[in-house]
């Protein structure tokens, strides 16, 4: 008896397997891209997985470190999410005054600077440079080893630096910069409320290695608290009110994070909560704020920001398995019928003395020689798509996708699915009666495994569905939010944000050489763009009827920012360069927020006083002098606030500008602001687009989907077509009988699409419902929602067009050929 091991390694084993490949190479194509397609997927979402869970997998005793994260309520209530930005100074100074179980702590504040410096040719280089101010103990935490001078000194000096060699390369051409000096741009506090620019000089003192892009910190330069800067941002920030940077501790032995997280709350809690905050923040009960310690490793799924990483990662990990399951039931369906027509060479094997395991192995090796030429493929596009799918997830792989550690796994996978779809076929093979096959009899392989077909195939179809509706939801949503009316225009409106070391004059100086473009019907500033939702805080006023009122603050703008964006005002007036305004503490209000602080009407509102909580804008009350359309200023979840605005002469960073030609003045612009400021890198976008950024993770998601569904689909067409073939080789001779007595082609038609039919309804009976929830569920997070019809019917519509389009395409070539059978050739098998 011949051995596995000989049958695998026998060349007669290997030859017949590339014979069954040459001989039908467009189904082996198909079933080829497609298991490479999922392979693909699979090995990018296991480096998802591994940058997210163990980035920081070699810094010193990780197991006790860790980060201090900090949530505050909100307008009704409600939580923030949780944020890495905590009250770093008053809760590190507590932590120690009060004895907690930690070793070595570090502060964190992250800048991003422009910085800089000359060359050894004498040449000015500008970079933007992610810069961080930081205790000693950082260098213990985070195990930093220079790579040259001194870090330790350059944290402990007032006038030290440390550049990682990516910082340095870009500011000096070479990482062999001890020694040497640098400048920074930046603003420090001048008079009261106002900035004033500030050059600040360091040496180098350290040169670090370049972190890790997933770690938990990123960085391009380390400094100290004890330049004189740096002690003015300590100075203004030593409240419990504030979360302006991070926190690190080691745990001593036998301290645990939730110890920690106790502790931190309970010191928390002995402060009073900030001054003026309205009483609706506190509904239901509990403290205003809430702190927790997070251990390193388990930021990347439980820490701050990871719910978008675990939507990510299970979009990505949705969509690998779903495409690799679905090429996997393709592979079986097509090679199943392929098997069906080798009856004759199977029974003449088992005639010779082949057994149940010489079958097995010979259609392992077969499916293996499938499944290897799928993974290398598979390594090839993983390697080829990490750019794209790096922009898609916004995600920068560590390790190479063409490392041993990934061939490997795809071996191992490719084995796996050799192994897994050979076991129908080698059912297939022993069910064939070696005297009947050498006869001419064909057997079909059994009603169990029809009907095992028949449930991939609706498999494959009800995950086509799902994944169809799912993407037909999003896009559709996605439309409606870019087209839902929020009281201003944006059509041909463009914004850009100034860097943050621009003064008020030099914002006023960019105004005004727009305002001689011959393209730009207005250009202002202001503190945000309308709809992007990145800057906002709230506040309470009261007006003539005493009862307080939350209305969202933050925006300021400078005169004609109203015109430019089309606003309708209601009421009132403002002057041309808001000197006016600002002598008299003026607001505007929108008609909403008008209404709810009592006034009957906008015009009753105009030259109004409204009272104002104490810590907002130093407690001096505000004059009404204008009521405007409401605005929806907030994301597409979350519910509209009421807004007041305040009219400025200069100062806001974000420039607007409404165009008759919006390319030509975005070519424009961008090279004026990079021209004016350096290393700026100034992008021009619509007003669309930086709206768009409050949908960035459900573009992502949705176009992962939308991509998945298209496999899927396609995938699904392989499905039914494998299906329709073995139909046809099942049903020939039934079909000639019924030509013969007098069956025309729309009986066969409906002989054959009845099949169809069956399984397009199985899967929409299955799948259907499962959209439904799905979407909804989707969809219950926005507070704006595309009409989709009671329970999504529409989208549901939909998808079922779609399959029905797809399953019409994927048999029409068989029906043809169904119509086309001659009975000689059909009944002589």
């Amino acid at each position: 008896m011949t051995s596995p091991a000989s049958l695998l390694t026998s060349s007669s084993t290997w030859r017949s397997a590339w014979r069954q490949l040459r001989g039908e190479p467009a189904a082996a194509a198909l079933v080829i891209s497609g298991l490479a397609l999922g392979l693909a997927l699979t090995l990018l979402t296991v480096g998802f997985l591994r940058d997210t869970l163990w980035p920081d997998a070699q810094l010193p005793q990780v197991d006790r470190l860790v980060s201090f994260e900090w949530r505050v309520r909100g307008p009704g209530g409600g939580h923030s999410e949780w944020w890495s930005e905590v009250p770093t100074t008053a809760l590190s100074r507590a932590l120690r005054d009060t004895g907690a179980p930690v070793a070595e702590m570090s502060r964190v504040i992250v800048f991003p600077l422009l910085i800089s410096a000359v060359d050894a040719q004498g040449a000015q280089h500008h970079a933007r440079l992610v810069s961080v101010l930081a205790d000693p103990d950082l260098e213990a935490l985070f195990g930093i080893r220079p790579i040259a001078g001194d870090l330790r000194a350059a944290l402990n000096s007032p006038d030290g630096v440390a550049l990682t060699e990516d910082g340095a390369n870009r500011l000096f051409g070479t990482t062999k910069v001890v020694g040497r000096p640098v400048t920074i741009s930046t603003t420090v506090e001048g008079a009261p409320g106002q900035a004033q620019a500030a050059l600040i000089t360091l040496t180098v003192m350290a040169v670090i290695p370049s972190p890790n892009l997933n770690s938990t910190l990123i960085y391009d330069a380390l400094a100290g608290f004890n330049a004189p800067a740096a002690k003015a941002v300590v100075d203004r920030s030593q409240g419990w009110h504030w979360g302006n940077g991070r926190l690190y501790a080691r745990l001593q032995p036998g301290a645990t994070a939730a110890q920690m997280s106790e502790l931190a709350q309970h010191l928390l809690e002995q402060q009073a909560p900030p001054k003026g905050m309205p009483a609706d923040f506190l509904k239901g009960g509990g403290w205003w704020a809430s702190l927790r310690a997070v251990l390193v490793p388990d930021i990347g799924l439980h820490g701050a920001g990871s719910g978008d990483r675990r939507l990510r990662l299970g979009g990505l990990a949705t969509a690998a398995a779903g495409v690799l399951a679905l090429a996997i039931i393709n592979f079986v369906n097509l090679w199943s019928v392929r098997t069906l027509r080798r009856q004759r060479e199977i029974g003449l094997r088992k005639s010779l003395g082949a057994d149940a395991p010489a079958l097995g192995l010979q259609f392992f090796a077969e499916a293996l020689a499938v499944a290897g030429l799928a993974g290398l493929l598979g390594l090839l596009l993983a390697w080829w798509a990490e750019p794209a799918v790096s922009v898609l997830m916004q995600h920068s792989f560590d390790a190479p996708v063409l490392s041993p550690a990934s061939v490997a796994l795809t071996g191992l996978l490719c084995v796996l699915i050799a192994a897994l779809s050979a076991l129908p076929l080698t059912h297939i093979a022993l069910r064939v009666r070696p005297a009947e096959s050498l006869a001419g009899r064909s057997h079909s392989e059994g009603r169990a495994s029809r009907w095992l077909r028949r449930v991939m195939t609706t498999v494959q179809f009800g995950a086509a569905a799902l994944f169809a509706a799912m993407a037909i939801t999003v896009a559709w949503q996605a439309r409606h939010v870019a087209d839902m009316p929020r009281g201003f225009a944006v059509d041909d409106r463009l914004a850009v944000d100034l860097p943050p070391e621009t003064m008020p004059a030099q914002t006023q100086s960019l105004l005004a050489r727009l305002h001689t473009w011959p393209d730009v019907v207005a250009a202002a500033a202001s503190h945000d763009v309308p709809g992007r939702d990145l800057r906002k805080w709230y506040s309470q006023f009261s007006g003539p009827s005493g009862q307080p009122v939350n209305l969202r603050t933050g925006l300021d703008f400078t005169p004609g920012w109203l015109e430019l964006y089309g606003v309708r005002l209601l009421a009132g007036r403002l002057t041309a360069d808001h000197r006016a305004e600002m002598a008299q503490n003026a607001a505007v209000l929108d008609r909403t927020a008008a209404a709810l602080l009592g006034f009957a009407n906008p015009e009753a509102a105009i030259g109004q006083t409204v009272n104002v909580n104490p810590e907002y804008l130093g407690g001096r009350p505000v004059t009404v002098v204008a009521v405007i359309d409401d605005l929806r200023f907030d994301r597409p979840r979350l519910p509209r606030s009421p807004s007041i605005l305040t009219p400025v002469v200069e100062g806001p960073g974000v420039i607007s500008v409404h165009s008759r030609d919006p390319a030509l003045t975005r070519r424009k612009l961008a090279d004026l602001i990079n021209g004016m400021l350096p290393a700026a890198q100034a992008q021009v976008l619509s007003v669309r687009e930086h709206q768009a950024t409050t949908m960035a993770e459900d573009t992502r998601i949705g176009t992962l989907i939308g991509v998945t569904g298209l496999l899927a689909l396609l995938l699904a067409a392989v499905g039914i077509y494998a299906l329709a073939a073995y139909l046809l080789r099942l049903r020939e001779r039934e079909i000639v009988l019924r030509k013969l007595h007098g069956a025309g082609p729309s009986a066969i038609t409906r002989l054959l699409t009845r099949e169809f039919a069956g399984v397009l309804l199985a899967a929409c009976v299955v799948a259907l419902p499962v959209a439904a929830l799905i979407t909804q569920g989707y969809l219950s997070g926005f507070v704006e929602r595309a009409p989709v019809g009671p329970g999504s019917v529409w989208v549901l519509l939909a998808s079922v067009a779609l399959l029905a389009v797809v399953t019409a395409l994927a048999v029409a070539r068989h029906l043809r050929a169904a119509l086309a059978l001659r009975p000689l050739q059909a009944l002589r098998g």
